[in-house]
């Protein structure tokens, strides 16, 4: 087999020795490369070593929580994929190691989306997509010994500008962008085209093999494939549906700049259910331990990902259920952390048999 020297720095590559050494009981054999944890030193270059090294851990966590590592050879087959579809064209053509990524930003229903499923829903489907994006940054990395990045097109064609379309940016688009940023931390590349001449713009940055043909007019003629996305129906949207009222649910008042937790021991083959929705924004996640405290659950273990922030009022709740693999400690945990003065109301159910 032949092996393909990196080019990444002597300085660089003294720090990824550093920063592996940091996570070294977490990370996976697949996830182990030089260039993955390179990335995290370039997205945290101001940070201190150890500080990165939690922040990646948060990562890890939720890589071993959802199997990640197999996730790029999933299909697409979750309901979301029909509205919400997949970019990769092909090679930039244009710039180094670059994976062209259409987002159909005007022409997909992330109001629907957001109207139908919950958060954690919607990013079990677009993990499928993100993990995949790696992957294929991963394989050209392999191949040249060199960094590679998704350019990242976003296609405002169609999108309307109003009170619906705030709403998304400043609320759940924000939240799933930021679970994107910190994740996949320095994947993406951005570059900005103005908007007169942008079919002969975007030629800079890519071939026409990998722009789609739905750009195509009397002058351009792009060989991309992308399928357009389907709208949901809104008598799909959860408020359009009868829903009683969840039995056992409890309401808790949270305290501005604090969390609340329910803790159960539930022994391995056990299940572990949950529902919650809130008034205003929060943070939510299930975690497991050894023990019933936890000191820092930014680097606990991950049941389902943890969102440290997340819109409210909930459109949709988030519910799910686990069979948990070891005996353990489990926390559901509810944070209003980030609010300086404003109490959180949520209506929570945890169960476990």
């Amino acid at each position: 087999m032949t092996v393909i020297e990196n080019d990444i720095q002597p300085d660089d590559l003294k720090k990824i020795k550093r920063l592996r050494e940091l996570v070294k009981d977490d990370i996976s054999d697949y996830y182990n490369t030089d260039f993955n944890i390179l990335r995290w030193l370039q997205g945290h270059n101001t940070l201190p070593l150890e500080e990165i090294a939690r922040k990646m851990k948060f990562h890890l966590n939720l890589r071993a929580a959802w199997s990640l590592d197999e996730l790029h050879k999933k299909e697409r087959n979750h309901p979301i994929h029909k509205h919400w579809k997949y970019g990769i064209t092909g090679p930039s053509g244009h710039l180094d190691n670059c994976i062209v990524n259409i987002e159909q930003c005007g022409k997909t229903d992330y109001t629907g989306m957001m109207e139908t499923y919950s958060i954690l829903e919607v990013m079990r489907a677009r993990m499928v997509d993100l993990e995949q994006m790696l992957y294929r940054v991963m394989e050209i990395e392999a191949k040249t010994g060199k960094q590679a990045w998704i350019l990242y097109v976003m296609d405002i064609t169609g999108l309307q500008y109003n009170k619906k379309l705030y709403d998304l940016v400043t609320g759940s688009m924000k939240s799933l962008a930021d679970f994107m940023a910190d994740h996949y931390v320095e994947m993406i590349k951005v570059r900005l085209i103005g908007e007169t001449n942008w079919r002969d713009d975007v030629l800079q940055y890519a071939v026409h093999s990998s722009l789609p043909t739905i750009w195509n007019n009397d002058n351009h003629t792009f060989g991309g494939f992308i399928e357009l996305p389907l709208s949901y129906p809104t008598d799909g949207y959860y408020s359009a549906k009868n829903h009683s009222i969840v039995k056992n649910a409890q309401t808790i008042n949270v305290t501005y700049g604090k969390i609340h937790v329910v803790t159960k021991f539930i022994k391995q083959g056990g299940k572990l259910k949950w529902w919650v929705r809130g008034n205003r924004n929060f943070g939510f996640g299930v975690f497991y331990s050894d023990e019933e405290q936890v000191s820092d659950f930014f680097i606990a273990k991950q049941v389902t990902p943890c969102f440290p922030w997340m819109p409210g009022p909930t459109l949709v709740p988030m519910e799910d259920e686990v069979i948990v693999k070891k005996d353990a400690y489990y926390h559901v945990w509810v944070s209003n952390e980030k609010s300086w003065w404003r109490t959180l109301e949520v209506q929570l159910l945890v169960e476990s048999e």
